[in-house]
């Protein structure tokens, strides 16, 4: 829990800046870069984390990525920040907190919606205005086929889940005639 609450200090520090200088939509972008970075290239992120590697070594390496991918100086800056207070490892939880604030400040909420088959535009359209005016803000969906509902969907936004699949209402009749028997 304590890692959360200096990543999302990180990202507000981050987005307050993206805010005075106008740029906290370069700064969203290339912190997505550098997420889709490390993750692609684990042995990276070790290497920054690595303790056994000189702090010299670990910001020259940490400067070297940022020229390569021409990030900007407020993001260089703040990575090396990192680098230097050992606290590298949290960047992806300063990531997630970044976007989170960024989706508040311009009132966007993410769903991920679960079906059992693929959904065509009109479909994801439709679910997407519906959420859109339940919630009052924009709606950013992301749509996933998972053939184990065996029929209707899952919604998922924020903390609330609405199942409404044909998989949970049969665990449910399972359930209910399994009391039933006892």
């Amino acid at each position: 829990m304590r890692n959360k609450t200096i990543a999302r200090r990180y990202a507000r520090a981050l987005i307050e800046i993206g805010q005075e200088t106008g740029t906290s939509g370069d700064i969203g972008r290339e912190l997505r870069g550098i997420s889709a970075l490390f993750s692609s290239h684990t042995e990276l992120a070790g290497l920054l984390l690595n303790p056994m590697h000189k702090l010299d070594a670990r910001t020259g390496l940490i400067e070297k990525v940022c020229e390569g991918l021409r990030v900007s100086d407020v993001v260089r800056r703040f990575l090396v920040l990192l680098v230097k207070n050992r606290n590298i490892g949290m960047f992806q939880d300063i990531c997630s907190a970044y976007y989170k604030i960024e989706d508040e400040i311009a009132g966007r909420i993410r769903a991920e919606v679960e079906a059992a088959i693929d959904m065509d535009e009109n479909l994801k359209n439709g679910i997407k205005d519906k959420l859109e005016r339940l919630t009052g803000k924009e709606v950013v969906l992301a749509v996933e086929k998972n053939p184990q509902l065996l029929g209707g969907i899952v919604v998922r936004v924020g903390n609330v889940v609405l199942d409404g699949s044909i998989k949970t209402q049969l665990d449910r009749v399972k359930t209910r005639l399994k009391e039933g028997v006892a």
